[in-house]
């Protein structure tokens, strides 16, 4: 039975659980509507092409796996707190929109995408002055303290993708938080 009246929002978490899955080959308008189980005229009636479509996803991953975090973060008492709560979001991408696998397969597009290359470089120098900004509150005024923090992430994600250790990239850095108490 066919899927009815997916949004545009829809297509893209299909995108992101093919990405995730698949690296950037498995972004094909055919495989993802066989997955959603519609027609690639629901495709196309969100959006113009496939380009349009990687376009939306990029867009997408930077409002929410960035710009909305760190506008919900804002809510937050500055300090140690806000960066515990930093890296539980950052350490959890909900599986409908391709789990914790997204993160380091958009990292593999950028490689090969010239558009995802620039965005991604425009999302990583602003989780790192976000970064340096919230160290600052604990005293770690310096941008190295903040690159290597980021860096840790970046690697412990990429770690926990090849041993299945979901949880390490979190339980690491909260601890590295906790030994400066």
């Amino acid at each position: 039975m066919l899927q009815s009246r997916l949004s545009q929002e829809d297509w893209i978490a299909a995108g992101f659980r093919a990405l995730a899955k698949g690296g950037s080959a498995a972004l094909r308008v055919e495989a993802i509507a066989r997955d959603l189980k519609t027609t690639k005229g629901s495709f196309y009636w969100h959006f113009k092409d496939l380009k349009a479509f990687k376009s939306a996803m990029i867009a997408f991953w930077k409002e929410q796996a960035t710009h909305g975090i760190i506008d919900e973060l804002e809510e937050l008492p500055k300090g140690r707190n806000r960066l515990v709560a930093l890296i539980e979001k950052a350490s959890s991408t909900p599986d409908h929109y391709g789990g914790n696998g997204v993160e380091p397969a958009i990292r593999d597009w950028a490689r090969i995408d010239a558009e995802v290359a620039a965005a991604l470089l425009e999302i990583d120098v602003k989780r790192i002055a976000y970064l340096q900004q919230e160290l600052k509150h604990l005293g770690e005024i310096e941008m190295a303290h903040a690159r290597l923090f980021y860096a840790a992430h970046l690697g412990l994600e990429q770690l926990a993708r090849t041993t299945g250790q979901r949880g390490e990239v979190e339980r690491l850095l909260l601890l590295s938080l906790m030994q400066k108490q």
